[in-house]
Formats: structure tokens, C-alpha cells, sequence
């Protein structure tokens, strides 16, 4: 009897000593964050950091549970930190690097998404968060690479052939971007978007019939696109049908778009010398 009372003691020490442990707490603190209770997640969290503030894994944690109760401020010092303690951390440089993104910090975002490259450059997909970084940048050419990096390991990816068409319509290259955007519509022929951006640079090409077609696909597809009426507008002026491109641009103007009476004063009104801003 006295053997097992001693047996019981032993392990309820033992019990209350695992309890008070800084991997106990991380661990309560990751499940209570798996089931959404982040409040309580973060307390474990605190504690488990005040008990050992050399392990990365607990400010990894305790960000990711800050970005969940909206406080991406201090989750960025929790990530700085998780880094300093553990600088080859892929993981935690994607998940600053977006969380910089959101907050702003493009370059930052870069700088982060380019180290987890250096450290594992077979992780494709940070290719796209960091082509999408340099494309907010004007970073067109770098955001070209990145973008092409991408598709060489997953041409399927259609969407980001969509996303390099953009960013070569802003160099110009717009031979490039029908090539792209030819592609991507074959996979997704309802893109409204897609049709407008080609038919601008079949517009910019000078290929005007083309250039209609798919004005003309793109309001068939959203008859309240602001966009492809201004760009049809535009397009009827230069072929000479005034009428029609003012009724366009009227139409651009009634939908939001924030060029349309500009262009409407500068093509509808004779002041045939001036020319309409492009968007």
C-alpha cells in the first residue's frame, strides 16, 4: 500500500513538474491556436517564451497567432526575432516576407522572398510572391523572370501567364503579352480582362480589326466593364467613327471610369489637336 501511495506521489510530481514546462505551454498554445481560440493560444504562448526565449519555433508561433488577431505589427517583431534565432528558417522568411507585403513593405517582401530562394531555390512558388513584389515595384523586367521561372517548372499555371502579360504591356513588348495572353485565353475564354489588355496591344500593334474584336468579346462577356468601353472609344475615334466612340466614352464615364469625360472634352468637343490620356 505504502509502494503505490509513493508511486501515485511520484507521478503527480512528475505530472504538475511537465506542466510547468516552456514545451508544455508551446504545446497547449498550438493546440488552443489549431482551434481557434487565439486568445488563449497567445497566453500559453507568452508563457512558454518567458520560460525559454531561445527557441524560434515559440515566436514563429506567436506571430502566426498575431497576424490572427489582427496585430501584424508586433507578429513582425516575433518573425525578426525567429530569425535572429534561427537564420536559415525558409518558412519564417516566406511568412515575413508576405506579411511585409501586406503591410506595404515591397521591398522588404523582396529582400525576404529572394533569401528563401538562396536557401532552396526549388521552391517555385516563392518565385510568384516575389514577381508579384516587383510588379507593384515597376520591377516589369524582374517581375518577367520571376514569372517565367514559375512557368517553366508549371506551364499549366495560366493565371500567372495573365500576370507576365501585364508586366510586359507596361515595357512595351506587346507582341510578347498577345503571345502570353493568346495562351492564358485558351484555358479561360470568359476573362474580361484578358480580352481588353489584348486587344490594347493588338490597338498598340495598330492592328485595329483585332483590336476590336476582343473590345467588342470583352463587353459581350461584362457589359458594365468601364474599361474595355473607354479602350472601344478610344479605338472607334481613331477609325473615324466619332459618334460611336463618344457614345462609348459616355458610357465609360456613367460606369466609374475616371478618364472618360477627360477623353469625351479632348475627342467629342473638336478639340481634334489634343489627345485623350491613356489609363
Amino acid at each position: 500500500m505504502k509502494k503505490l501511495l509513493f508511486v501515485l506521489l511520484l507521478f503527480s510530481c512528475l505530472s504538475a513538474f511537465s506542466q510547468n514546462t516552456d514545451v508544455f505551454f508551446y504545446q497547449r498554445g498550438l493546440d488552443h491556436k489549431n482551434n481557434g481560440r487565439f486568445i488563449e493560444s497567445m497566453a500559453d504562448l507568452d508563457k512558454a517564451i518567458s520560460l525559454n526565449d531561445k527557441n524560434a519555433a515559440y515566436f514563429f508561433a506567436r506571430a502566426g497567432v498575431k497576424i490572427m488577431l489582427q496585430k501584424d505589427k508586433m507578429a513582425l517583431k516575433d518573425f525578426n526575432t525567429c530569425l535572429s534565432l534561427s537564420p536559415s528558417d525558409t518558412l519564417a522568411y516566406i511568412e515575413r516576407g508576405l506579411l511585409r507585403f501586406r503591410l506595404n513593405d515591397k521591398r522588404g517582401a523582396v529582400r525576404d522572398f529572394t533569401k528563401v530562394l538562396e536557401l532552396d531555390k526549388e521552391n517555385f512558388r516563392v518565385y510568384i510572391y516575389r514577381a508579384e513584389s516587383k510588379a507593384i515595384l515597376s520591377d516589369y523586367m524582374g517581375a518577367i523572370r520571376d514569372y517565367t521561372a514559375f512557368l517553366d517548372k508549371y506551364p499549366d499555371s495560366s493565371l500567372y501567364l495573365y500576370s507576365r502579360a501585364c508586366s510586359k504591356i507596361e515595357l512595351r513588348d506587346y507582341t510578347g503579352a498577345i503571345d502570353d495572353l493568346n495562351n492564358f485565353l485558351k484555358q479561360d475564354s470568359a476573362h474580361v480582362n484578358a480580352y481588353i489588355k489584348r486587344g490594347v496591344s493588338y490597338f498598340e500593334l495598330d492592328k485595329l480589326p483585332e483590336a476590336k474584336n476582343d473590345l467588342d468579346k470583352a463587353i459581350a462577356l461584362d457589359e458594365k466593364s468601364a474599361e474595355a468601353f473607354y479602350q472601344r472609344g478610344i479605338l472607334l475615334k481613331k477609325e473615324g467613327q466619332t459618334q460611336a466612340a463618344c457614345l462609348d466614352l459616355s458610357r465609360a464615364g456613367e460606369l466609374g471610369h475616371v478618364l472618360a469625360y477627360g477623353a469625351i472634352k479632348v475627342l467629342c468637343n473638336n478639340n481634334e489637336n489634343e489627345k485623350p490620356k491613356s489609363n
